[in-house]
């Protein structure tokens, strides 16, 4: 006869050894006693969770084979969700993210507050997900840091193209419920902020994947002086499956926990995602929260051309460019304000890792994230790994041909990125003798300005330590030419150029600053923050 309690895991799936006790003395006929006492012997292939605390000094038990299983996350997260445990909150929302976050990200997801009395905080929750082997930190591959489900090393590389995916389709989402807040009024015009931003929108003690003041009399207060205090309207965007009961339930938990605090006015309470489970839809509703789908905000065409995002991204992660898909793609979710500036950037940076791989020959990856203690962090767009040879860093600016590239873009990768990109390189085990070169590749002119500094630096580098170049339009457009790659070359053509044969010069002088284009709409004194 096998052993009755792996018998009962086996049958149950993972349980508290207080139920297992339960279970085993109806199972053995014997005194509850004596159940624990069996348990506490447990051999094979038991496992008891150690790390994350239960009543009466239960423990989480599984079979050696169930950890990491959909059955496994599943239980642990409803068995700690039932004892109110933010653990269990944090688990459920990884799981409703396919298993894997960008490190930024986890604090919105997680339900649980940035700092807060009597409340564990996002940090803290992580802190003690990644001490009992639960979750850990991943540097991802086009992606940077991430927050992840342990699961086995091949998890993290299948899922790593489709979350960079998704996040870019995720942040056009959040570009569009930014538009529509503005024009509807719902919002401060000026004043939505979205996780996009150097600073994660934040409304009372939780970050949110958007944010904005609101002035909408149904949210209003006012002071005893009689001024009008603003009430909030926040966000968050999941495109990652349909959103069940318990993906849903952070979110509740994070709406709820921020109403309940006093000084923060009232706040309009939004959850976007491809379609809702009926149980997780009405659990929305009845929380007083705001359950959309792309369709029901911007119609059937929109939410298509976001679902076809996804696909055109990932072909062209594999460096399978369908040049009419993304023109279409332009056409439609160009109308949202600032749409085809995102669509623009993240297609300009997947052409350039596709010439890097036929022109550099080495190892490529997007999007690296080195980070260096007292100098900050520094992102590589397009990372060349030529192994024993050389290193190339690219920084990648897909612009319109008929615009200039931001001064302060420019100074920011030649007088921040590049040193500490080449500090945390120096450090690096594998990399610290290899000889660095940084190049800057642009679809639009820099200022003449930006290029007498770039001159300037780069004469008064010394070559032992790296080198730096930069490729205007002209040179982007003929490494492009030189792959001869038809479709990888149409992209280029059809999105980067002007389309009348002519190319920008590598730069021109910048424009005079103009005051901010006013809204669409004549915005009333009273909606201004």
């Amino acid at each position: 006869m096998g052993d009755p309690i792996e018998a009962i895991l086996e049958f149950y799936g993972p349980l508290l050894s207080s139920e297992v006790a339960t279970r085993l003395a109806e199972r053995a006929g014997i005194s509850p006693t004596a159940a624990r006492q069996r348990l506490s012997r447990a051999r094979g292939n038991v496992r008891k969770l150690a790390g994350i605390p239960f009543p009466r000094n239960a423990r989480f038990m599984y079979l050696e084979q169930q950890f990491g299983s959909p059955t496994y996350w599943y239980k642990l997260a409803a068995t700690l969700i039932a004892n109110n445990s933010a653990l269990g909150y944090a688990i459920s929302a990884l799981r409703q993210h396919r298993g894997m976050v960008p490190a930024h990200q986890f604090p919105i997801i997680c339900g649980s507050p940035v700092r807060q009395l009597k409340h564990l905080s996002a940090d803290t929750v992580l802190q003690r997900l990644t001490e009992a082997g639960l979750v850990k930190t991943v540097a991802v591959s086009g992606v940077g840091e991430c927050v992840a489900l342990v699961q086995d090393d091949e998890f993290y590389k299948i899922g790593a193209i489709e979350m960079r995916t998704r996040t870019i389709t995720e942040d056009i989402l959040l570009t569009a419920v930014r538009d529509w807040l503005r024009k509807l009024g719902i919002a401060s015009y000026h004043l939505v902020n979205t996780r996009t931003d150097q600073k994660l929108p934040q409304v009372g003690t939780f970050v949110w994947d958007l944010s904005a003041p609101s002035y909408l009399g149904a949210v209003v207060r006012f002071s005893r002086e009689g001024e009008p205090k603003p009430g909030f309207v926040v966000c968050d965007v999941n495109l990652a499956g349909d959103i069940t009961l318990a993906g849903a339930a952070p979110f509740i938990r994070k709406c709820a926990t921020l109403r309940a605090l006093r000084n923060v006015g009232s706040c309009i309470q939004i959850l976007v995602a491809d379609r809702f489970h009926k149980d997780a839809f009405v659990a929305l509703r009845a929380a007083g929260i705001i359950a959309a789908t792309p369709k029901s905000l911007f119609g059937a065409e929109v939410a298509e051309a976001l679902r076809e995002l996804t696909s055109a991204l990932t072909e062209a992660a594999y460096a399978s460019f369908d040049s009419e898909k993304f023109d279409h793609l332009f056409r439609t979710l160009g109308k949202i304000g600032g749409a085809a500036n995102q669509l623009r950037g993240a297609l300009f940076e997947y052409i350039t890792a596709d010439i890097a791989k036929r022109t550099f020959l080495g190892e490529v990856t997007m999007n690296r994230v080195f980070k260096v203690a007292d100098k900050g962090k520094a992102e590589i767009d397009v990372l060349v790994v030529r192994q024993n040879q050389r290193l190339i860093a690219i920084e990648c600016k897909g612009y319109t041909p008929r615009s200039i590239i931001p001064d302060d873009l420019f100074k920011r990768w030649l007088q921040h990125n590049v040193p500490v990109a080449y500090a945390y390189i120096r450090q690096h085990s594998e990399w610290q003798n290899l000889p660095c070169h940084f190049e800057f590749w642009t679809s639009a002119p820099i200022s003449d300005e930006m290029l007498a500094l770039f001159q300037k630096t780069k004469a008064a580098l010394k070559p032992s330590r790296y080198t730096i170049d930069l490729r205007g339009p002209q040179d982007v457009w003929k490494t492009c030419i030189d792959t001869g790659e038809k479709k990888l070359i149409d992209a280029y053509s059809h999105h980067f150029t002007p389309g009348d044969g002519s190319l920008p010069p590598l730069s021109k002088a910048a424009p005079p600053k103009r005051a901010p284009e006013p809204p669409e709409y004549e915005e009333d004194n009273w909606g201004a923050a």
